[in-house]
């Protein structure tokens, strides 16, 4: 498994941007069969390693199924490194992880600013990453994800660039554009200020119904017979956010969208995260 940061310059950002990417390019296996035929060869070596299908490298292997994963509010592109097993979920499903950094801007295009988070995650970033790894250019080898914040942002942009990612996994998405009024604190976390969102979202009355609702996006490439992605959407059951998941879930499939949802014990933290992604690649897989 081979863990690759990168540092490249982004037209969508412009500005250098990082991210993080797990590549199951090697196997423990085939390195162990490979040096023991190296340490043990009687005759000629390349003879001997035709024989056992070996090589001193890697062999190479069919493009990879890649997960884009979106990180949560106040996080980066190291969060699934730090905070759960992705090197070894990866390498179990045998697929290829991109982690990038969407900073706190909920993966929505911003131009007042040049700050296209949307446009990013959902177009440059896959172009970039498969002119720099051997990923699969089939969209149902492509697929989007996050957590929380990183949840909207999939949902949203596996939905508005339905005819690039096949599969959308969202764990408890921060869905809170119904609830606005409701959640806006003066006093609180700077993210439920009326300034961040109004920044974030532009004009809070506009949201529902708009390119950055979900639920619209969906019944949208319905209506117009686009590509439909398979959706994978839980949340804990003790979370404030599973009653807008539940509602956003149900919506979607009355649209017609083959969405799967599953709620479990837990809260909006890493604990049920790291229950719920494993459960969410046997999905995708």
């Amino acid at each position: 498994m081979a863990l690759i940061s990168v540092d490249y310059f982004s037209s969508s950002l412009m500005r250098t941007t990082t991210l993080e990417v797990i590549l199951p390019v090697d196997d423990q296996g085939d390195a162990y069969a490979t040096d023991s035929v190296m340490r043990h060869a009687t005759g000629d070596l390349n003879e001997e390693l035709k024989a056992w299908k070996s090589r001193p490298y890697p062999a190479r292997k069919a493009p990879f199924k890649t997960l884009y994963l979106l990180h949560g509010i106040s996080g980066n592109h190291a969060d699934w490194l730090s905070e759960t097993r992705i090197r070894h979920w990866a390498e179990s499903h045998g697929i290829a992880v991109v982690m990038p950094s969407g900073y706190n801007a909920f993966y929505l295009d911003q131009p007042e600013v040049h700050n296209y988070y949307g446009r990013f995650v959902g177009q440059e970033l896959i172009e970039v990453t498969r002119r720099m790894f051997p990923l699969s250019d089939r969209r149902e080898d492509t697929f989007i994800g996050g957590i929380s914040m990183g949840a909207y942002g999939a949902l949203r942009n596996g939905l508005k660039y339905c005819e690039t990612f096949g599969s959308i996994v969202a764990l408890s998405s921060a869905m809170i554009i119904d609830s606005f009024d409701q959640i806006i604190s003066s006093d609180g976390l700077f993210f439920l200020s009326r300034d961040f969102l109004e920044h974030t979202f532009g004009n809070l009355n506009e949201v529902r119904g708009s390119d950055k609702d979900p639920a619209r996006l969906a019944a949208d490439l319905v209506y117009c017979d686009r590509p439909r992605p398979r959706i994978f959407m839980t949340c804990g059951s003790q979370d404030p956010l599973a009653e807008p998941n539940r509602v956003l879930a149900q919506r979607m499939r009355d649209t017609g969208l083959n969405v799967t949802y599953h709620e479990l014990t837990g809260g909006h933290d890493w604990d049920f995260w790291n229950t719920a992604l494993p459960t969410a690649l046997d999905w995708l897989l």
